[in-house]
């Protein structure tokens, strides 16, 4: 779960999971998400984001210029609209449902991190 410097109580609600394999990799030290970029509410599993070059803080993904380190939340985060929260579920490496993600992947994201994998459809086996 993200946190910030703020005490909340927060009510267990239950996630999805995006995870297409076991095999998955964090975020090293945590992502410091900048309060002031995420609008007020859930910020949703599956989020994709980015580290922006000059605040070192990870925003919504929106462009790849001016950004680097492109990554997705593996957890959701009630966000008072102002505050900044790390979190230390940001997926750097690994497979996650597509279909599960809040957004459809631009081509631009998937190039600027080419070890994430999506997984459209799994065959009966």
């Amino acid at each position: 779960m993200a946190y910030t410097l703020k005490a909340t109580e927060q009510e267990f609600r239950s996630g999805k999971n995006i995870l297409a394999s076991e095999h998955v990799q964090y975020v090293h030290g945590g992502a410091t998400l900048d309060g002031t970029k995420f609008p007020e509410g859930l910020i949703e599993v599956g989020t994709l984001i980015a580290r922006n070059d000059d605040t070192g803080k990870y925003e919504p993904f929106s462009a790849t210029d001016g950004f680097q380190n492109f990554y997705i939340l593996n957890e959701d985060h009630i966000h008072d609209g102002e505050t900044d929260a790390v979190s230390g579920a940001v997926i750097i490496e690994g497979s996650v449902y597509e279909a599960k993600l809040p957004v459809e992947v631009p081509s631009e994201f998937k190039t600027a991190n080419p070890n994430i994998h999506y997984v459209n459809h799994i065959p009966n086996a």
